[in-house]
């Protein structure tokens, strides 16, 4: 019986880790292509160009607050009736999703599409970029209408805890992304509108992938009328809508610093700011790779096991999410000057680097709380956080404005403020209320934490003084010097930050 256990176990850490190698394996693909893509652009088009292609990605985010009522709560409803044998009722919210997201984004594309049409009357946009720019959003929400038209079709992977498979195809769809855009830019003149027909080319991959996975793992769900539920899609849709206000209050929180520096400060900054938050970006996807793995698993213990052994295996992806966190944030402080002279060398590449700094420091409380963040959707409470969220981001627009208006801190306004809004929520907001949702007592998850700010205070102090001695000039050397920070990173992180269980738990877990 013990052997059986033992094998399960081993089992279950195997399947994690190649979840999450998989899934990192797909980002790295994609950031590779960023990393070709965006000193071409800059350097053809402009950096003012650039902006324009991380604001047509925050648009189509903008329109996600409408989609995100409906199908934030589509996998768990899915999975908790597929898991307790009741295939009808899983039946019935699996139609319901995909025709109420089949009539939302017809409506929601048809609003987008005119939008573009008067996109220059909207933002500020330079007349020499008009068209190319029109084009690029016109292709971001048709891959925006294909993602949310096939939505539903993405909840096998969760349900069947199969996210490695949507792990491979991932990688394919950003393959097939690098591919139109190499044969876009070699073969045509070079525009930012082929970034989005690359992303439109993902998104089909990713659709047609979703669609092939259901079928294969749960031939028993069909999208028939039959099934089709008005009650069902009104209640996801009541259960969603805080999600969506949660999302509002992110908007405000982070979501509109590009179109703050593009209405008050200028498309120069707004290009600056869109490199630095690249970064960013790959950090927040880091959390990705991490809640992909965990996420099935949390949702199977929720409905099988209990609350002890979710909280066990809570603490156990605050570590592994903050390890990637932190090591990723201390090596940037280390090599991000070096980093940014070898990527994009006709910039200025010292104010971005120091906004790419402050606009990562999120990433410190950011990196252990981030899987935590699926108590709420397990729970079926969003409406405190919502309001927290709300309010955070009221306060982050009017710091913004106050401070590019009065303090004449420029673009870095941008940054700090949201640096403090969500450092507060992931300091004290979120794990308060995290642990009175879980029926724990209120400092449940302040000893992790700390671990977690120790682990990244040592790290970047052992990586800055390392980056003194020595600080690469090539490409080569500066993968090399990577390496290495992440080693000695992940070292010092299993120690600080881990108890003893966790470390072994950890240790297996990148062993595998």
């Amino acid at each position: 019986m013990a052997t059986e256990e033992n094998t399960a176990k081993r089992n279950k850490v195997l399947h994690m880790a190649r979840t999450m190698f998989v899934t990192g394996m797909a980002y790295v693909v994609s950031y590779g292509i960023t990393l070709v893509l965006t000193p071409y652009i800059t350097r053809t088009v402009g950096t003012e160009a650039y902006g324009f292609v991380t604001l047509a990605k925050q648009f189509t985010q903008y329109a996600t607050i409408v989609t995100t009522a409906l199908n934030i709560y589509a996998a768990r409803y899915i999975g908790l009736s597929y898991h307790r044998k009741d295939i009808r009722e899983a039946n019935v919210y699996y139609a319901s999703v995909f025709w109420g997201d089949v009539y939302l984004g017809f409506a929601l594309l048809g609003l987008a599409l005119l939008l573009t049409v008067f996109l220059d009357r909207v933002i500020s946009v330079p007349p020499a970029l008009a068209q190319d720019v029109k084009l690029l959003f016109a292709l971001s929400f048709t891959a925006f209408w294909v993602t949310t038209v096939f939505s539903v079709f993405g909840c096998a992977g969760y349900v069947c805890d199969r996210m490695d498979w949507k792990g491979y195809f991932k990688v394919l769809s950003y393959l097939a992304n690098a591919a139109v855009l190499v044969a876009a830019y070699v073969l045509f003149p070079a525009k930012v509108a082929w970034v989005g027909l690359g992303t439109l080319s993902a998104a089909l991959v990713i659709a047609l992938s979703d669609l092939w996975m259901s079928r294969k793992l749960l031939p028993m769900l069909k999208t028939s009328r039959m099934y089709y539920s008005f009650a069902a899609v009104k209640k996801l849709v009541m259960e969603g809508f805080w999600a969506s206000f949660n999302m509002v209050g992110n908007l405000l929180n982070s979501g509109l610093d590009l179109l703050v520096c593009n209405q008050m400060l200028s498309s120069l900054a707004m290009g600056q700011l869109a490199i630095a938050k690249t970064v960013d970006t790959i950090v927040q996807s880091l959390y990705t790779v991490v809640d992909q793995a965990f996420i099935p698993r949390f949702l199977k213990t929720y409905a099988e096991r209990g609350k002890e052994e979710l909280l066990r295996e809570l603490r156990i992806s605050m570590k592994v999410s903050g390890l990637l966190a932190n090591v990723t944030f201390a090596g940037f402080v280390a090599l991000g000057r070096s980093f940014y002279k070898l990527w994009i060398p006709g910039e200025d590449t010292e104010l971005i680097y120091r906004l790419t700094v402050v606009t990562i420091l999120t990433c410190i409380p950011n990196g252990a709380m981030h899987p935590l963040y699926y108590i709420y959707t397990l729970k079926l409470k969003q409406k405190f956080p919502c309001y927290v969220t709300l309010l955070g981001g009221l306060f982050n627009v009017v710091g913004m404005y106050v401070l590019i208006k009065y303090a004449h801190m420029g673009v870095y306004a941008v940054a700090w403020t949201t640096v403090a809004v969500m450092s507060f929520i992931n300091f004290v907001s979120n794990p308060l209320y995290m642990a009175h949702v879980l029926e724990l007592p209120a400092g449940t998850f302040y000893p992790d934490i700390a671990r977690n700010v120790l682990s990244c205070a040592v790290i970047t102090a052992c990586l800055w003084g390392l980056s003194k001695l020595y600080m690469p000039q090539g490409w080569l050397a500066l993968i090399l010097c990577a390496a290495v920070c992440g080693v000695i990173g992940s070292v010092l992180h299993a120690v600080l930050a881990c108890t003893g269980e966790q470390r072994r738990a950890l240790l297996r877990l990148i062993k595998r």
